[in-house]
């Protein structure tokens, strides 16, 4: 991202004197209910520095809030890794990879006598955990290990029997934010495959839960904010490997009689598969989504027809076979992408009538993000993008995003309450979360191969790409 020296200077003293008044203590308690991005999750794991830096740290702040996290130490990364591994740029030369530069260590606020003020807790829990999950059994899966060093509800834990809304509501907050029901259509992403009742929670399903978060939030007296869920098309995890064939060292696609190439796939119902030999797949559709976890298996030849050197073997799609085993995928045909984005759309609305009902004050993200994702968004006449790596808005995982991208959603949350309650909350200070430096407060790992993900495990060379 290049910058202007004196614009930036400039940008910088102006957005300092914008930030510059005290906030009045408009709320006396704030409390943030979610998911991975309510927890402040970066580049595939949570971590202190990430925390620190998250919407919901920054909007306590500036509610002069004190404000409450599980906060968890970063670590050298081991080989393995022992811990969830943090993700981040490698440089070699002029090119850049994404590599493991750290790993998730203990929860260092754990004696915390009461529960968190910040109960986003990661795992990819669908929006019935936020009230079912209500003892988490360590072990059981990821889902469980994640939430129970936060929300400590486990067997003999010190809230155990509580729900995430249960544990806000026993604070007695008088301003809550909730983002939740992300995982329920966007699992579909890293599963490679659209599956009602599988990787998609149904749209009835889904608006029943979350009218009962809503319900149980939505306490006389109290101001509660929520969040839509954002488009596919906004994420870079499915939007930065084009479905062509690119050559390794221009990354641009290679053409046969000036068309580009299609990668390989297995086919679907909607998009059948006749390999045409020597290749053993079929040529993708225009409008299917690969994800950035194909990146490996593209370097093995894996969806590249034989004639260019390639194994011709297609890229995995999702499979479901019942009655519970799903083998995981790494592309999305149109199909799959239509499915999601309707999912998506019949959330939204509920949440929408949800919130109208409630009182509660909407953000539209959705609509922000497909904003940025088309035309990025300018602070102080720097332009940031849903760009992986190189945008600045997302982290390494190019699912969560990074501090700019979480300064943007905090602005919105206090742009939103601002206007509803007619408060002067005031914006966040984007000078400091530009020049920040976001890197590891430990020294470098050891080389390590292996990253853990939400979706699955996946290896990767050091200092590759994934």
């Amino acid at each position: 991202m290049k910058t202007n020296p004196v614009r930036s200077m400039v940008f910088g003293i102006a957005l300092a004197v914008l930030c510059a008044g005290p906030a009045q203590a408009q709320f006396n308690k704030f409390v943030v209910v979610g998911d991975s991005l309510a927890a402040g999750e970066e580049s595939n794991c949570i971590v202190e520095r990430f925390q620190e830096r998250s919407w919901a740290r920054l909007a306590a702040g500036l509610l002069q809030q004190d404000f409450q996290q599980p906060l968890f130490a970063e670590q050298v990364a081991t080989n393995p890794p022992t811990g969830y591994p943090c993700l981040g740029p490698i440089l070699s030369g002029a090119s850049i990879s994404v590599g493991i530069v750290s790993q998730q260590g203990p929860n260092q606020n754990i004696q915390l006598g009461r529960p968190y003020d910040n109960l986003g807790f990661n795992g990819s829990p669908h929006i019935k955990d936020f009230v079912d999950l209500k003892t988490t059994v360590p072990g059981r899966s990821d889902l469980d290990n994640k939430a129970a060093a936060i929300l400590r509800n486990c067997t003999g834990c010190p809230f155990e029997g509580l729900s995430a809304v249960d544990e806000a509501n026993s604070l007695a907050p008088d301003l809550v934010g909730f983002w939740g029901g992300n995982n329920d259509a966007l699992d579909a992403l890293g599963a490679g495959a659209a599956i009602e009742g599988v990787t998609l929670t149904p749209v009835d399903a889904f608006t029943a839960k979350y009218e009962e978060v809503i319900e149980a939030l939505s306490v006389s007296g109290r101001t509660l904010v929520v969040f839509n869920v954002p488009d596919i098309g906004a994420v870079p995890f499915v939007t930065t490997i084009p479905p062509v064939v690119v050559d390794p060292a221009t990354r641009q696609p290679v053409l046969i009689n000036g068309n580009p190439v299609p990668l390989l796939g297995p086919g679907d119902a909607a998009f059948p598969c006749e390999p045409v030999p020597p290749d053993q797949g079929c040529p993708l559709p225009p409008g299917t989504l690969v994800n950035l976890q194909a990146q490996p298996l593209l370097a093995s030849g894996f969806g590249i027809p034989m004639a260019l050197g390639g194994s011709g073997l297609p890229l995995p799609h999702g499979v479901f076979t019942p009655p519970a085993t799903f083998t995981p995928g790494v592309i999305l045909y149109p199909d799959d992408v239509t499915s999601i984005r309707d999912h998506v759309d019949g959330y939204n609305a509920a949440i929408a009538a949800s919130a109208s009902a409630n009182g509660a004050i909407l953000v539209d993200i959705h609509t922000l993000f497909d904003q940025v994702a088309a035309q990025g968004y300018t602070i102080g006449g720097i332009t940031v993008t849903t760009s992986f790596i190189t945008g600045g808005i997302f982290s390494y995982d190019g699912v969560h995003p990074s501090p700019i991208g979480y300064g943007i959603v905090a602005d919105e949350f206090v742009k939103a309450l601002n206007a509803a309650k007619g408060t002067n909350i005031p914006r966040p200070n984007f000078s400091q979360i530009l020049f920040t430096p976001n890197v590891p407060s430990v020294g470098p790992p050891a080389p390590v191969t292996t990253v853990h993900a939400d979706h699955g495990t996946r290896t990767v060379a050091r200092g590759g790409t994934e």
